[in-house]
């Protein structure tokens, strides 16, 4: 069964335990259950994911000691708000109105601001920004982390506005302002938030909660000149040659032989780095790789067999013990198999002296450079890379060059190779953790 999925009477649930030591915040509640109203299961793992996160939430707002408070003024309103709904006679309706004024401005003496906002929202004078978020990332398409990067960033919009008459074109730009100045988040990032941001407004504007328009957050955040020396010192870089050879020989080293096969297959494919940890034994033949999990239609393309790759890539496979090229990989909560050994190999770079600039995806950009220098054609070099043509002529009409005009273009890419690397790409492996320099002097 998948986690946090539960199937009942055909139709697929969530579920979550709730941990002992905040159950009294949710009233003695062991377990969260809400349907997901859908048969299907690929639906409900979709789904599952904006539920749990949501739920999590709520949970560390209850360990913070926040949600009490919130949790108070909500039910507050909503006790309030179903007695005036319940009222037909309008002027007992206003009479009721008044009672409750009187109320709240007692609660605001308390507790500054909650009476206020019981009365508001049980009135329907104010709104609660956060009322439709979780409503709102159903209606999206997103992959899971995508989505849960979509509600952290809500969760600071509504913290910062929690009500929707909180927001104006002023206090939005100076909440930006903010984030680049107090909290130095990257101008990138802050786009990030701000478009999260924009689309939950767009949904509420488009569903009639708020009047205020969209439009208001379009250029908050100023995109540096791209003929700016911050802009040019910030840009992805390839690795010259011989660096890729060194950190190879330097994974090697360290015996990190997923390290290694990662690199390896990147040098010689421009693979990204997605895309070679999915790669399974049955992808693999004597002459292609076929990728078959890509970002983009264009990403899902054979690639050749590099010659200096064929011996490394066939051992692999007949020793692989899960099915997959690069066996043992560890997944995240995404199921993604790059995240852990990615990370080794920016601690790796990092180690070298490499930068923020000079990253996996830089060795793609090596192999991006090393056909251009070798006057591939630039739809041949898209074809292998998987980036999409814009032209008619190939992108729209073509159905593809030959598997041997991109296996002849691709054995262009080459390496100045030590000794250690040829050892390596030979299938003289070594054991995880095997110390390469007395393998080395034993040859």
């Amino acid at each position: 069964m998948p986690r946090y999925l539960e199937r009942r009477r055909r139709r697929w649930y969530a579920v979550f335990d709730i941990p002992r030591d905040v159950r009294g915040a949710f009233g003695g509640k062991a377990r969260f259950v809400q349907s997901l109203r859908t048969e299907r299961l690929s639906d409900a793992e979709r789904l599952v994911g904006v539920v749990i996160s949501g739920w999590k939430a709520e949970i560390e707002d209850a360990r913070t000691g926040t949600r009490q408070a919130t949790r108070e003024v909500l039910e507050t309103a909503q006790g309030w708000k179903e007695h005036l709904d319940s009222i037909k006679d309008p002027d007992e309706r206003w009479e009721v109105e008044t009672i409750l004024h009187d109320v709240a401005v007692e609660m605001d003496a308390g507790r500054p601001g909650d009476g206020a906002r019981a009365y508001g929202l049980a009135t329907g004078r104010l709104k609660e920004t956060g009322s439709y978020v979780a409503e709102w990332l159903l209606t999206l398409s997103n992959e899971p982390k995508t989505l849960d990067m979509k509600r952290t960033d809500l969760r600071r919009f509504v913290k910062r506005f929690p009500l929707t008459k909180d927001l104006s074109e002023r206090s939005l730009q100076r909440w930006a302002d903010e984030l680049q100045q107090q909290e130095s988040l990257k101008p990138s990032t802050i786009r990030r938030i701000i478009s999260a941001c924009r689309g939950y407004w767009s949904y509420l504007h488009r569903r009639g909660v708020v009047e205020l328009h969209p439009d208001v957050f379009r250029g908050l955040v100023q995109k540096r000149p791209k003929n700016s020396k911050a802009h040019h010192a910030d840009r992805r870089r390839p690795f010259p040659t011989e660096d890729i050879v060194r950190l190879l020989a330097e994974s090697l080293a360290e015996g990190d032989r997923q390290v290694a096969l990662l690199i390896a297959i990147g040098m010689y494919t421009g693979c990204r780095i997605e895309e070679i940890c999915a790669l399974r034994v049955e992808d693999v033949t004597q002459d292609k790789l076929s990728i078959v999990d890509a970002k983009t239609e264009a990403g899902i393309r054979d690639v050749p067999v590099h010659p200096e790759l064929s011996d490394l890539l066939k051992a692999s496979c007949a020793d692989s013990h899960d099915g997959y090229v690069i066996p043992g990989l560890t997944t995240n909560k995404y199921g993604d198999r790059s995240n852990a050994v990615g990370k080794r190999f920016g601690r790796l770079k990092k180690r070298l002296g490499y930068g923020p600039s000079q990253v996996f995806h830089s060795i793609r950009k090596t192999v991006a450079t090393q056909l251009d220098a070798e006057q591939v054609p630039e739809a041949i070099s898209a074809r292998i890379l998987g980036h999409d043509i814009p032209t008619m002529t190939y992108g729209l009409y073509s159905g593809g060059a030959p598997l041997n005009v991109l296996s002849d273009a691709l054995a262009k890419v080459s390496y100045p190779l030590n000794a250690t690397c040829i050892d390596f790409l030979a299938h003289q492996r070594l054991a995880t953790g095997e110390d390469h320099s007395q393998r080395a002097s034993a040859a």
